[in-house]
């Protein structure tokens, strides 16, 4: 998974393939949950960062088709956007010039919100 845009390597965009709940995505691999098992990526459609399962997510991902480079314009506002109120679960951060636009919390496990249904939302442990 390796598309990228405008030099910023730290970015994949991705498109997210769960029926009604399918999106373009963006992933910023300079933030870590804190749990090997899972990763924050920016949903577009819901317009927030969200925590998933790794096991279950990486599955249903595809990069972005050459008729969907306009998605990138979107993830890049939408993401810039939802990154100012993130609140992120035990978050790790790699190398980000930019931290104190991202503030930090820690919380315990209790606060992911496991909201499952039989439309692949397992794969959301958490949102911003």
């Amino acid at each position: 998974m390796a598309r990228n845009s405008k030099g910023k390597s730290s970015f994949w965009y991705g498109y997210l393939i769960a029926g009604e709940r399918s999106s373009p995505v963006l992933r910023d691999n300079r933030f870590e949950t804190g749990n090997p098992k899972t990763i924050y990526m920016f949903n577009l459609k819901r317009g927030e960062i969200i925590e998933y399962a790794l096991e279950i997510v990486e599955q249903k991902l595809r990069d972005l088709k050459s008729g969907e480079a306009a998605f990138i314009e979107e993830l890049d506002a939408g993401y810039r956007k939802a990154r100012r109120t993130f609140r992120g679960r035990n978050t790790a951060k790699r190398d980000l010039s930019q931290a104190a636009i991202v503030p930090l919390h820690e919380a315990d496990d209790e606060t992911i919100d496991e909201t499952l249904s039989d439309d692949d939302s397992d794969m959301w442990l958490e949102s911003g």
